[in-house]
């Protein structure tokens, strides 16, 4: 009979058995599913590692080192308890419910076994019941062979406890070492991938582990962290931690990362130091989003930007994710509830931190992308988590834009967005200059049209990024610039000059179009305009002068002309506007202007514009198609003509040669000259240039040198017996002499022109006058007019005149006088010139009279054979005035005087001035010896006053000499023989001044000898007006200054100085001297002078003889 400690042997060996083969299941399992665990075995040693911690050893070091044979993995954590050790050995989890143990060579263990089935073991046990090291042999090839490795294991185990460690005096008491094979190391590998992305943050929700040592092909790497600060922040707790990478021991890498830490969970950030600025760093795809403790792989590809651990996290089995989608045998609910309250809060959190703390980066917090296709997670929940999210974190004000101080939200930046890198980029150079339009930072630029990329995801029609209201594609900036109406509107818009940012902005378009969009208003044409590109054409005129013509003329050239200030480019159906269809425009549109539309001011001008701009362009032949603008005789003020040709050409504007012929433009019809408008454009070189192209007369006088016409010859021919030499028998001209001749352009007698313009006595007098005074002065052949040509065939020269106008003048029966009234009408005769006829042109006319006197008037009239004197006799209107002048001119030739003397005595304007100023001396000499006869008898009526009184008192005249002063201002008394002359009274001298001006003046020795006189020297000054001078007028006006010595006293002294200064200069020194040329020395005395404090005769002669009692001597 059996006995029960037999059944309970038995039960015992059964459950080992049974509990042996689960385990050799499990394990070939994960061996079957490599590649889902492999990734696994580092976390799984690190997790055993940290629950190696308790309240006395807080912290642990690990320290793992890997070469081509294998791997070891150390920590100092604490020794193993023996159950430990036992369960490891059978593979069962000790953990079972101590707080704060993720659980202990558990089933996650049996992940290792992907490195290597054998496991050297090193350890020591508790409480100091010894030190171990053996081989956990897994290498079965089935249960039996299983159960009797680990029945070797667990000898080895009990064989090699000892009191020494095997690990000698190291920190590192623990080690599991494992040997690898090809596989083994791939395995190694895949579990060391991303360590240095996944240590740190493992670190930071592990405060148990305080270190990590990666030996690694013996380059050591450390990673270590440190808290630097803890701050208190709404429903939780952010703290910075620095974790530093140290490869060798140096420094390599820096990161500082950011923990909050609520109720549920611990969120993660990311951020590294570059140039001293603090930025986060994007989550690549190494990082898991989720950790349970630790990291959860296969949570890398969940599109949030944050990590997330909690250790209320149901996770799968596997570890590579946690449950995000119920199912009967897993619940979810706690899972999406952690992840929908810490997700949102979080980012909250750390965006509002991270703008205080001008932390760079934020956009990061925003990268929010598709979630890869894992089982798991109910997509559409996480979805709506991102959304719900983003929807929270676009109204922070805490993005930094481009040139603002102050953050703003997503809801009001605008995120430039293009199909590459370098066209964003350009994009948002355009976006930047508009103003009120805010553009994240040039650095955070393609970050953020990643991430709006990403977000995109979240939409209902995926990959629309564009519909986002805060992604700005260049179909919105087509929109926006089209809503400007001109350039003016764009410029208050921009904050940069607009013809630049325009050129940008069309450059992006055709990247973007790959064509221009001739649909949108966004073309900017010549006039600073925007309208829709269809019909406008590239500017290839570049010419602003005809553009403006154009607009002028209503033909807006610019209107359809993309604007100059844009760089052409290519654009389907848009071609190119020369220079030559804009001419032709313009002289079609200017032929085609009425009569009334020359009235508007601007119209006229085109004309005068355009041939200005022809005349600049050199552009001749453009001149036979345009017509001119000239004035008209019938009632219209204009008339347009083409230019005209033969030998009446159109003259230049009467404003050209006005001031220089003005009696020519008085006769010359407007409508044979230019319009006036065009001096206002051209200048006079430019009027010269179509004169020598034959189609104007720049001036009315003309001088050709040309083959004469038989007309011109027999005009011009001085002697008419040589006409038969150029003729031959038949009397027909065989010769044609090349002669040099002038003509006034005009001046014929055709139908309109100057001689038949007007038949009236009036108009010939004008004729006349221009003749006499203004043709014969400006034609200089006029004086020398006789040339002689030598003509090949003739032996000997002829004779010709150069003026054909003189010809034409003494021809022509161009002198119209008044006949004989009969009834109420009046007769006109005409008549070639003759002296009769022209005498009565000069009848009443003083001024042509007057020109008559010039030679070259008197040469003119000559040629016109007109005798000058017998037509100026003819002029005079009395029979006995005629008698005197025929009998004077019969003296002046009776006379022997040489003809010249007698013309140059009345034509020499110098001898007339030096006749007439004696004349007028002689008229002042007279009037002063009448005011010094009348000054004389009344001092000569207070003298005798004194004399009846019984005072001895005489009054004479005495010569003064010759330095006298005899003009208009300021004159002397002077007698028939040229001498001044003064009163001599007693002892007094008495000088006399009459003066038409506020002054009298005083000769240099009359000065003098009133300085030394002055006690006994006096002055009386008239002061002249118009009234008659007579004894009443003398005794108001003449006025004596008896002090006059005295006061010229002052001024001597300097006077003299000046003079010996003088002498010294004309003198000179050492050869050289100097010429002084001035005028005659006059003291000038001011009329206050004998205004002030003076007397009259009588009062002069009682104050100055009164004090003699002598009887009186006459």
């Amino acid at each position: 009979m059996i006995t029960p400690k037999e059944i309970q042997d038995r039960r015992k060996e059964i459950a080992e058995i049974r509990h042996a083969e689960s385990v050799f299941r499990d394990i070939t399992a994960r061996l079957n599913e490599r590649e889902n665990y492999e990734k696994r075995w580092f976390w799984e040693l690190l997790q055993n590692a940290k629950d190696s911690t308790n309240n006395e050893v807080k912290t642990v070091k690990v320290k793992i080192e890997i070469s081509d044979e294998e791997v070891s993995f150390s920590h100092t954590g604490l020794p193993f308890e023996l159950d430990d050790i036992l369960s490891l050995i059978i593979q069962g989890s000790s953990k079972g419910d101590k707080p704060g143990k993720t659980g202990r060579f558990g089933t996650g263990f049996m992940t290792t076994y992907l490195l290597s089935k054998k496991v050297t073991i090193s350890g020591e046990l508790t409480n100091s019941q010894g030190c171990f090291q053996f081989l956990l042999n897994r290498d079965a090839t089935g249960n039996e062979d299983f159960i009797k490795l680990q029945n070797q294991s667990n000898i080895e185990f009990e064989g090699s406890i000892q009191a020494e460690s095997y690990l000698g005096d190291s920190e590192f008491q623990t080690k599991f070492t494992y040997g690898l094979d090809l596989r083994g190391k791939e395995t190694a590998e895949a579990g060391l991938h991303c360590l240095d992305e996944l240590i740190p943050v493992t670190q930071l929700f592990n405060e148990q582990i305080e270190s990590v040592h990666v030996i690694k092909n013996n380059i050591s790497k450390t990673f270590t962290k440190k808290k630097l600060l803890s701050n208190p922040i709404g429903n939780g707790t952010i703290t910075k931690w620095q974790i530093i990478t140290l490869t060798d021991n140096i420094p390599q890498q820096t990161y500082y990362p950011y923990t909050f830490e609520t109720a549920d969970a611990q969120t993660c950030i990311i951020t590294a130091y570059e140039n001293g600025i603090e930025k986060i760093i994007r989550l690549s795809s190494n990082y898991p989003r989720l950790y349970f403790t630790f990291p959860l792989i296969g949570t890398e590809e969940i599109g949030i930007p944050v990590i997330i651990n909690s250790e209320n996290f149901k996770p799968r089995i596997e570890r590579d994710g946690i449950y995000l989608k119920s199912s009967e045998e897993n619940d979810a609910t706690s899972n999406k509830s952690i992840i929908e309250n810490v997700l949102p809060n979080s980012l909250r959190t750390f965006a509002k931190y991270f703008s205080v703390q001008q932390v760079k980066g934020i956009p990061e917090l925003f990268d929010f992308g598709s979630c890869s296709e894992l089982t798991w997670i109910d997509h559409d929940w996480l979805k709506k988590v991102k959304k719900n999210t983003i929807d929270h974190l676009k109204e922070l004000k805490v993005i930094n834009c481009h040139d603002q101080v102050d953050p703003f939200s997503l809801i009001d930046v605008k995120i430039p967005l293009s199909a590459n890198e370098i066209k964003t980029e350009a994009l948002w150079n355009l976006l930047k200059s508009y103003k009120n339009i805010y553009v994240p930072l040039a650095e955070d630029l393609n970050r953020w049209s990643d991430i709006v990329v990403n977000l995109s995801w979240l939409e209902e029609e995926l990959h629309k990024p564009y519909n986002f209201p805060f992604v700005y594609g260049i179909d919105k900036l087509v929109n926006l610039v089209s809503v400007n109406n001109n350039i003016d509107e764009i410029r208050s818009n921009l904050s940069v000059l607009p013809e630049v940012w325009l050129n940008a902005f069309y450059t992006l378009v055709i990247e973007e179009y790959k064509n221009f969009p001739l649909d949108k208003k966004i073309a900017l044409n010549y006039e600073g305009s925007l309208r829709e590109g269809e019909g406008m054409l590239w500017d290839n005129c570049k010419d602003d002068e005809l553009i403006q013509l154009s607009n002028i003329l209503k033909i807006n050239f610019g209107e359809k002309l993309f604007s100059e200030k844009i760089v052409p480019f290519h654009i389907v159906g848009v071609g190119n506007f020369t220079k030559e269809t804009a001419v032709n425009e313009i002289i079609s549109k200017l032929n085609e202007i009425s009569i009334d539309q020359l009235a508007v001011q601007e119209n006229l001008e085109c004309h005068g514009k355009f041939l200005k701009w022809i005349v600049l362009s050199k552009r001749t032949e453009l001149l036979k198609d345009l017509k001119i603008v000239t004035g008209a005789d019938n009632e219209e003020k204009y008339s347009l003509e083409f230019f005209r040709t033969g030998e009446h050409l159109f003259m230049a504007p009467q404003k050209c040669y006005a001031q220089t012929f003005p009696l020519y433009t008085a006769l010359v019809r407007e409508r044979d000259c230019l319009n006036d408008i065009y001096f206002n454009f051209l200048s006079a070189t430019d009027f010269q240039w179509l004169d020598s192209l034959g189609l104007i007369h720049a001036s009315p006088l003309v001088t050709k040198t040309e083959l004469a016409t038989p007309k011109i010859i027999e005009y011009l021919v001085v002697d008419e017996s040589d006409l038969g030499k150029l003729k031959d028998k038949e009397g027909q001209y065989i010769y044609r002499p090349k002669i040099t001749y002038t003509d006034f352009a005009y001046l014929t007698g055709n139908d309109g022109h100057i001689y038949v313009r007007s038949k009236s006595q009036k108009a010939s007098s004008e004729r006349f006058k221009f003749l006499l005074e203004e043709a014969v002065e400006k034609d200089p052949l006029f004086e020398n007019e006789i040339q002689e040509v030598l003509i090949e065939g003739l032996e000997t020269p002829i004779k010709f005149n150069s003026c054909v106008w003189i010809a034409r003048a003494k021809r022509l029966q161009w002198v119209y006088y008044k006949g004989e009234e009969s009834g109420q009408d009046i007769k006109f005769f005409n008549e070639s010139p003759s002296a009769k006829n022209l005498s009565e042109l000069l009848k009443y006319n003083d001024t042509l009279v007057k020109s008559i006197r010039g030679s070259k008037q008197q040469l003119f009239l000559n040629k016109l054979g007109v005798g000058v004197s017998e037509l100026i006799r003819s002029t005079l209107l009395t029979e006995e005035l005629r008698f005197s002048w025929d009998k004077a001119i019969t003296n002046m030739i009776t006379s022997n005087a040489d003809p010249e003397l007698v013309q140059e005595i009345f034509s020499n304007t110098d001898i007339q001035k030096e006749y007439e100023k004696r004349l007028q001396q002689k008229k002042l000499i007279s009037r002063n010896q009448q005011i010094g006869t009348l000054v004389e008898q009344l001092f000569r009526e207070s003298i005798l006053e004194l004399k009846n009184e019984g005072y001895e008192i005489s009054i004479d005249r005495k010569p003064f000499g010759s330095d006298y002063i005899i003009t208009d201002e300021s004159s002397d008394l002077v007698n028939e023989k040229k001498q001044e002359e003064v009163f001599e009274i007693n002892d007094w001298l008495v000088e006399l001044k009459a003066t038409g001006k506020s002054y009298a003046a005083m000769t240099e020795l009359q000065a003098k000898t009133a300085s030394q006189k002055k006690d006994k020297y006096a002055l009386v000054v008239v002061e002249l007006d118009e009234s008659p001078i007579d004894l009443d007028y003398l005794r108001a006006k003449a006025l004596v200054v008896d002090t006059i010595g005295n006061k010229i006293e002052k001024l001597l002294p300097e006077f003299n100085d000046m003079q010996i200064k003088k002498l010294k200069l004309t003198s000179g020194e050492d050869g050289i001297s100097v010429n002084i040329e001035e005028n005659n020395i006059r003291f000038r005395v001011q009329s206050a002078v004998w205004k002030d404090k003076t007397l009259s005769i009588r009062e002069f002669i009682q104050a100055k003889f009164k004090k003699d009692n002598t009887e009186v001597i006459l």
